[in-house]
């Protein structure tokens, strides 16, 4: 048995924490991988601390190893960065899948999920997206036809999350079994509220013990992410690009790439995006667009305009005594960026380029001058704990 776990931990706090200690509780002694995005999260914007020390505070907490998502994984939509985290971990050689639910248990996930593949689904959530109804409330309203009784359940992010990952173990017939956990709705703790609170200064709650030193030092040196220098880089960015770069990036549909052109004069991205904004076009899908167009090359297609499978599983950190994991893998595992970008086939070579792309917006984007530093995929190694 092998346990793996889709995530971001951005930052990582105790319920996540309390989520290893109830897997590794049910099944002591068995390992655990997690595939972590890196230095953007799905959002849309970078992680508000690097990847290598997310991925530590995760085997701080139990983890065996933490492995890379990489960028052109991350920044798709909500169901596709859940299809390849599962994919990475399978390609690990995870046999188990363990997450946090709401409400749904493991018999009702799969059910609906197999009820995800059938024409009658397709068919009804296809006429619910014809309807101008956005991703999620469309895949809502094709899965009630057939549980209705699940309504209230299915507007659960977490529930959604594991429906998508027992889907994409049953579409790819993946050796996995999926491992829901119930969450803790007494004692909620939001990763969104504790990045609220460091933005305005304030201690943040709900972090381990363990975690909290390495933290308090990565805050203490402007080592986290300033969203203002972000979103200026950003606007900037879009501003120096013609019409003709946004056609060819393959990701506007529905003449969306005129509504950029003309709103990215507009004083701040924030009020550019909130001029885009729709019903159809949701603010999170805008943040993703955006993250895309930045980090890709010019020139043709961005890779995040197509569904990405990672073909290789970049190591950021591992316990002591657990390197015989990575012998289970059916993909190369990157310990060292330079190495790999000499010997990967070109089109691995290309994800790896925009996973250090990735890295050097976020650390330019950090409050501390002396963190910006490029170039960091070169110089760090995996953490051994």
């Amino acid at each position: 048995m092998y346990i793996g776990i889709v995530a971001e931990w951005n930052p990582f706090h105790q319920g996540h924490a309390r989520l290893l200690a109830a897997a590794r509780a049910q099944h002591p002694g068995v390992p655990v991988a997690c595939a972590m995005s890196g230095a953007f999260v799905q959002r849309g914007e970078p992680a508000l601390f690097d990847k290598w020390s997310r991925a530590v505070w995760a085997v701080q907490s139990g983890v065996s190893l933490t492995v890379e998502l990489p960028a052109a994984c991350v920044l798709q939509s909500a169901d596709r960065f859940a299809e390849a985290g599962v994919l990475l971990l399978s390609d690990l050689g995870c046999t188990h899948l363990a997450f946090g639910a709401e409400t749904l248990q493991a018999e009702q996930l799969n059910a609906v999920a197999e009820w995800t593949l059938s024409p009658c689904f397709r068919e009804a959530f296809h006429e619910a997206l014809g309807k101008g109804q956005p991703y999620s409330s469309a895949v809502n309203q094709a899965v009630t036809l057939a549980f209705p009784s699940l309504e209230a359940d299915l507007t659960k992010p977490n529930n959604l999350l594991g429906i998508q990952y027992a889907r994409t173990i049953l579409a790819h017939g993946l050796s996995m079994e999926i491992l829901p956990f119930r969450r803790d709705q007494s004692r909620p703790v939001s990763a969104t509220a504790i990045r609220k609170e460091i933005a305005a200064g304030l201690p943040p709650s709900h972090i381990p013990e363990e975690e909290r030193p390495s933290m308090d030092a990565l805050l203490a040196r402007g080592a986290c992410t300033d969203y203002r220098r972000y979103d200026d880089a950003c606007l900037l960015a879009f501003r120096l690009m013609d019409h003709r770069r946004l056609e060819e990036s393959g990701l506007f549909s529905e003449g969306l790439e005129n509504r950029w052109d003309r709103e990215m004069q507009r004083r701040s991205y924030e009020a550019m995006l909130s001029a885009i904004k729709s019903r159809r076009y949701l603010y999170s899908r805008l943040r993703r667009i955006g993250a895309a167009l930045l980090l890709s090359p010019a020139g043709g297609p961005s890779p995040m305009a197509q569904k990405q499978r990672a073909g290789y599983a970049r190591l950021l950190a591992l316990r002591s005594g657990e390197s015989h994991l990575l012998r289970r893998s059916r993909i190369p595992v990157v310990t060292s960026f330079a190495r790999a970008e000499r010997t990967l086939p070109e089109a691995l070579r290309q994800s790896l380029r925009l996973d250090s792309r990735a890295c050097d917006v976020q650390t330019w984007c950090f409050r501390g001058e002396a963190e910006r530093g490029g170039r960091q995929d070169y110089y760090r190694s995996p953490r051994i704990l």
